[in-house]
């Protein structure tokens, strides 16, 4: 083959690659987006569960802590987009419940939080 078919081939491949990453480098960026927020939510549910269980319950602290953690939950379940952040609600919803008890199930929560981790 002489030089100018080898430029020519070269030019289309390229041109090629360039049409891909442009297409798929949007699909990754999104998911790498998702998957940092989710990282940021499982992070913010550990130490407001962390934070609630360190306070005397029904002082001001631990309300606040309280409906911090009640309002993640709620923003992130009604903005989530996609299937992955389904159990860090539902943990999270579980982890709620059992520190608004008036004598928090330290093993449940233990396991909610082992649980917690294995979603990242």
């Amino acid at each position: 083959m002489e030089l100018g078919t080898w430029s020519d081939w070269f030019e289309a491949i390229s041109e090629l690659l360039a049409v891909a990453v442009a297409l798929f480098l949007p699909v990754f960026q999104e998911r790498k987006r998702k998957r940092q927020t989710r990282m940021r939510v499982n992070q913010n549910i550990r130490r407001l569960t962390l934070d609630l269980l360190a306070n005397q319950q029904r002082d001001m602290q631990w309300k606040t802590d309280f409906h911090s953690l009640q309002t993640l939950l709620r923003l992130y379940s009604s903005l989530m987009t996609d299937e992955l952040g389904a159990p860090i609600v539902a943990i999270g919803e579980r982890l709620l419940m059992a520190v608004e008890k008036s004598q928090p199930d330290q093993q449940l929560i233990d396991q909610q939080l082992a649980a917690l981790a294995k979603c990242q």
